[in-house]
């Protein structure tokens, strides 16, 4: 990868000249003077620099977006001629989102492990916007979502269906949902969240209040201490129905959306992704 570019990315992630020239090991006047390179190269100012200020410009962001996706591909070339002289082994870096990473992977990677146990596997949750910026900019090496993306340089494939179901308090009832309950919601850019406000909308439902928690165990407790209503995945809160602590009010009408696999269509063929890939959708 072209050795400005690189110092590029490190200035930028650094906030720092100091920063990158001393985890490049090169002097901070090389690093001002790859930058000078790189702006004289494209004809542009790429970071606006004033007092303590560290500002990208608008095409120092293009610049550096796209950077990124070059040294994503760079290692997958130097992970792809590895592979193609051994068997698989190395590195499997997995996006998913909450309730897939926290409740449908951790199962599908225990038995992927056991038959590669030569790859190791970084699992990165998130919610579903955050994963498609990780795969866009090729910081994961495939993505595992539960919500919708419209982003030109990826590619959406559903691989199993996800029960999702209208919870409460053992107590709640109908009626308070119908006639202005508070609703337990996940963050904006949550798959979940958006399924919630899907549901909402559709139903016509007053909606008093909501409040905003950041991980689906925060919301299922939430709804267990009595606090509101929400919507979510089945297998979050199946052990809580079972008990009695939890009631569902969808009992007549089956609620279903896709778990699907992201990925960036600018990526070369991995031998590790699509191999895992197959064994997800075949171990479902």
């Amino acid at each position: 990868m072209d050795e400005a570019l690189r110092t590029y990315i490190r200035v930028v992630e650094l906030k720092s000249f100091t920063k990158a020239s001393e985890e490049l090991h090169i002097s901070q006047p090389a690093v001002s003077l790859q930058l000078k390179k790189l702006e004289q190269q494209y004809d542009t100012e790429l970071i606006y620099r004033q007092a303590k200020k560290f500002v990208l410009t608008a095409t120092g962001e293009m610049l550096y977006h796209r950077a990124k996706q070059l040294e994503g591909l760079y290692k997958q070339v130097e992970d792809e001629i590895s592979l193609y002289h051994h068997h698989l082994k190395g590195r499997l870096r997995i996006g998913a989102s909450f309730t897939i990473g926290e409740y449908y992977l951790p199962k599908v990677i225990a038995k992927f492990h056991a038959l590669y146990p030569d790859i190791t596997i970084e699992l990165i949750i998130e919610n579903t916007a955050k994963i498609a910026d990780k795969v866009e900019l090729l910081q994961v090496d495939t993505g595992l979502i539960e919500g919708q993306i419209s982003k030109k340089d990826l590619e959406l494939s559903a691989f199993l269906d996800d029960e999702m179901c209208i919870v409460g308090a053992a107590n709640g009832s109908m009626e308070e949902i119908e006639n202005g309950a508070t609703w337990i919601a996940r963050e904006e850019g949550s798959g979940t969240r958006e399924y919630l406000d899907h549901v909402i909308s559709t139903s016509g439902w007053n909606v008093t209040e909501q409040v905003i928690a950041w991980s689906n165990m925060a919301v299922k407790q939430m709804v267990l201490e009595g606090l509101g209503y929400t919507v979510i995945s089945k297998c979050v809160v199946e052990t809580e129905i079972k008990k009695g602590e939890l009631r569902t009010f969808n009992e007549a009408n089956t609620l279903l959306r896709k778990f699907s696999v992201l990925k960036n269509k600018q990526t070369l063929e991995n031998r590790t992704v699509e191999t895992f890939l197959q064994f997800l959708r075949e171990n479902k």
